[in-house]
């Protein structure tokens, strides 16, 4: 029987660096905690990875690949068929986000695509015609401030939502 890995409050600084930015060397993160060494930094990672309690990777700017239009999607699924629609959704590269959501709709999506008619055509060509799928209420994405525990440019510009100068 396996122990669970118990995180504990340095693995969190470990992980706050990293979330900061994934590519922080060992060393770098070591130096910027000041009580720990680089050996024991590399460990922690090394322990969290293979735990599957953090995963670093890249996550790529939907923008920057050319797909300028994100929309939130609100799913309703028939009953029973959750799952079903969820691999179906899962195998769309348009897809970044999937989760099985509580309340009046069963899941919740993020979209992301060229331009609207192409926000057009998945949920009519595509969502639309899907088994299982009753019902897509969409909201299009204005600005997005923070995304996976990182803050957006639209927050690094030193705006506060009043597009006022921050002092």
């Amino acid at each position: 029987m396996s122990q669970r890995y118990q995180v504990d409050d340095l693995d969190r600084e470990i992980i706050g660096h990293l979330t900061e930015d994934g590519r922080l060397s060992a060393a770098e993160i070591a130096g910027r905690i000041g009580s720990v060494s680089e050996r024991t930094v590399r460990n922690r990672i090394a322990a969290l990875l293979q735990a599957n309690m953090i995963v670093i990777g890249a996550i790529p700017d939907p923008v920057a690949l050319g797909r300028d239009v994100q929309v939130e999607l609100i799913i309703e699924v028939e009953p029973g068929r959750l799952d079903e629609v969820a691999i179906l959704l899962a195998e769309y590269e348009e897809i970044g986000y999937l989760a099985a959501t509580s309340g009046t709709s069963n899941l919740s999506a993020s979209l992301f695509v060229t331009d609207h008619a192409a926000l057009l055509d998945f949920i009519d060509q595509e969502l639309g015609k899907l088994p299982g799928v009753k019902r897509v209420t969409s909201s299009v994405v204005l600005r997005l401030y923070k995304v996976f525990g990182t803050r957006t440019t639209a927050l690094n510009r030193g705006t506060d939502l009043g597009g006022k100068k921050k002092g």
